[in-house]
């Protein structure tokens, strides 16, 4: 197939955009199945009868898969949406039966791979149709789609949390892949009244973003990616164990971390009309830091919840001042949804290393010393005069 840039597209292809309800709607659904492994993390381990290690390979399945659908994200972008829709539908009912016949350890994570994939592809389709498709106040439109993200994230711990306890996990995991199932509808009726819109591959050469800036941005998502799935994946088990609360009780730490990164994110947009970026990404990635060390230390649910929702607020500048930074660098739709992607292996391979060390050394509070790691390497790079040069611009 071709590879035409939406530049040189007649009106009648690039005029195909996407109804805004869906994409709010598809754009929630992938904030929640991105998030949804926390909450449900200690139903499921006991289900498939496995350790904090073995905990640790389900996060590295859920994020390998989503590493491939952001690579695989192609100029097709109604194809790949309808195609990641379908996978996560499909992923989540299988999670189901899993969770059903209580299958061991192999099967499950088998499950997550094409969860994991079908939530990546539509997170980066949805992204670039957005990008590419709503050409008046794109700024804003774009942020109010990503808003819809957070609020899956915000909403999966609530309700998986508060329901487990009044439904089995199967039926859980089964309704949410009904809900993808009809976005997998929602998505190929919208494509049906216009072709599809036509962007660059996301293995076109890379003319506008040098080398070394594209390992750079590849390096900060993918510790970015790790560290925020390390938090928030294993909170509510923390929260278990360290809490003395119960799975409902616990899970309001996930949910006050997505909480916090909602709301900061809108505190960050205030700030940056004040302060520099690079001031405020050096400041959030410190206080993120710190926080991490408390949260290692707390006890009681209430302290585990409250500390877990400061963090999410230090944590929320970071991705957009880093967006901000690598699209001020001439970053192409392409290179944007490979750096994306590259995010996913780091939220794979991250959660997987604190499992392990759990395991290891017999504590969760010693593991979070992967997370706190992973920080302190992220501000070493933002302390760089080229990392000054790149989120200044």
């Amino acid at each position: 197939m071709d590879v035409h840039d939406t530049a040189t597209l007649p009106a009648s292809e690039t005029s195909a955009a996407p109804h805004l309800a869906l994409l709010h709607g598809c754009m929630f659904l992938s904030g929640f199945g991105t998030i949804f492994l926390g909450p449900t993390l200690p139903a499921l381990a006991a289900s498939a009868g496995t350790s904090d290690s073995g905990s640790g390979l389900f996060f590295a399945a859920q994020f390998l898969g989503a590493f491939l659908g952001g690579l695989t994200t192609n100029s097709r972008l109604w194809f790949c949406l309808l195609r990641g829709s379908a996978a996560a539908a499909f992923g989540f009912a299988a999670l189901s039966q899993c969770a059903r016949l209580h299958t061991s350890l192999p099967w499950t994570a088998a499950a997550l791979l094409p969860l994991g994939f079908g939530v990546g592809q539509m997170l980066t389709s949805l992204n670039l149709l957005a990008s590419r498709s709503l050409s008046s106040g794109r700024a804003s439109a774009l942020s109010l789609v990503n808003l819809s993200w957070s609020l899956g994230a915000v909403v999966a711990p609530i309700a998986l949390g508060g329901l487990l306890g009044a439904a089995p996990l199967s039926v859980l995991l089964a309704s949410v892949g009904g809900c993808f199932a009809l976005a997998v509808l929602a998505a190929a009726r919208n494509a049906s009244h216009g072709r599809c819109i036509a962007l660059p591959h996301l293995s076109a050469a890379r003319a506008r973003l040098p080398r070394t800036a594209f390992l750079y941005f590849a390096a900060l998502l993918l510790l970015y990616g790790g560290v925020e799935t390390c938090l928030s994946g294993w909170v509510t088990t923390f929260g278990i164990r360290y809490g003395s609360g119960s799975v409902q009780t616990s899970a309001l730490g996930a949910t006050a971390l997505w909480i916090g990164i909602t709301a900061g994110r809108g505190l960050a947009a205030v700030l940056l009309q004040r302060i520099r970026e690079g001031t405020l990404l050096t400041a959030a990635l410190s206080l993120a830091t710190l926080l991490v060390v408390v949260l290692s230390q707390a006890h009681g649910p209430v302290a585990i919840t409250v500390t877990a929702g400061l963090l999410g607020m230090a944590l929320a500048p970071w991705f957009p001042v880093v967006l901000s930074a690598m699209l001020g660098e001439g970053a192409t739709a392409g290179e944007t949804g490979t750096i994306i992607a590259v995010s996913g292996l780091g939220a794979a391979s991250l959660p997987l290393l604190l499992g392990i060390v759990s395991r290891s050394s017999g504590s969760l509070r010693i593991a979070l010393a992967v997370p706190l790691t992973g920080l302190l390497l992220l501000l070493l790079l933002s302390l760089r005069k080229s990392t000054a040069a790149h989120v200044a611009g």
